[in-house]
């Protein structure tokens, strides 16, 4: 049954179609998968953008806004049961959204990228990453995911995500949120929907310690990475920033962001925006250029 969520999202998801973005679907191993692209106007190499738990790509529409007049393209997925991707027939796990991310950017992308990816999506692109490094120029990671967890702080972490009243959505919203922002209660009851949806459910419930993150693959990383935190982020425990801060490959960077939260886009996307591009830059003067790395 279609909400009052699913009109605003598709309302936001013509906007971008107006502006030039394609909407598409691709076929991967757990039914299709919906996927943003927009043709930038900027010197910089593709970026792809993949978003988090009961989030979806239309909410990246500003960042994509801001991002096109510096970047050639754009590519924003929605993962396996959310936004418009399918909703999968069989349990939704790590290892099967891994797969299916990967099907689809193999099919997708063409070139080395940036990628970006916030709380879910930050696992999801350190997997892609390892999976594929010779397509990834750099990784830029806002409050990633994954962390190693054993099960007591799992299950708290799990209960957090429990939004089936309206006081507990306001509640997860504020510890979102870096500051109060106007439309907070609207914000609130959309997360509330969403989280309540079969799609992040079915991922949320299947997550075991045994599928997190390893130190020896964030600190495996070929691409030079870039993890930002928002030090009032309260949806992750300080355990995880702390697994991120310690872990990073000598090539990584890891930078507090104040007053900032657990999506540093939402709170001040200019400032957010420079603090990528300023990392994406560096990244750019320093590789090889053709000739060089030809031996030329």
């Amino acid at each position: 049954m279609a909400t009052w969520m699913d009109t605003v999202d598709m309302l936001r998801l013509r906007s971008l179609r107006l502006l030039g973005a394609r909407s598409r679907l691709i076929q991967t191993s757990l039914g299709r998968l919906h996927i943003l692209e927009w043709q930038g106007t900027g010197p910089r190499p593709p970026i792809v953008l993949i978003h988090g738990l009961a989030s979806c790509a239309v909410d990246y529409g500003p960042l994509m806004r801001w991002l096109r007049r510096r970047h050639s393209k754009l590519i924003a997925p929605d993962l396996p049961g959310h936004g418009y991707s399918s909703t999968p027939k069989v349990p939704l796990t790590a290892d099967r959204m891994t797969t299916a991310l990967l099907e689809m950017m193999d099919a997708v992308v063409d070139e080395p990228v940036i990628v970006f990816g916030n709380s879910l999506g930050g696992i999801a692109a350190i997997r892609y990453a390892r999976l594929r490094p010779e397509h990834v120029l750099a990784l830029i990671l806002a409050s990633p995911g994954g962390a190693p967890m054993d099960w007591p702080e799992l299950h708290t972490l799990k209960q957090s995500f429990d939004l089936s009243s309206g006081d507990a959505a306001m509640a997860f919203t504020r510890r979102f949120l870096g500051a109060p922002q106007a439309g907070m209660a609207w914000m609130a009851r959309g997360v509330r929907v969403r989280m309540g949806r079969p799609g992040p459910k079915s991922l949320l419930d299947n997550v075991t310690p045994e599928v997190l993150l390893r130190p020896s693959e964030v600190r495996g990383l070929q691409a030079p990475t870039l993890v930002m935190w928002g030090d009032q982020d309260e949806v992750l425990p300080r355990t995880s920033r702390r697994f991120f801060s310690t872990n990073l490959p000598p090539h990584g960077r890891f930078e507090a962001l104040p007053g900032f939260g657990h999506s540093p886009y939402l709170d001040d996307l200019s400032h957010f925006g420079d603090r990528m591009q300023t990392f994406v830059d560096g990244v750019l003067r320093a590789a090889p250029s053709p000739r060089t790395a030809h031996g030329a």
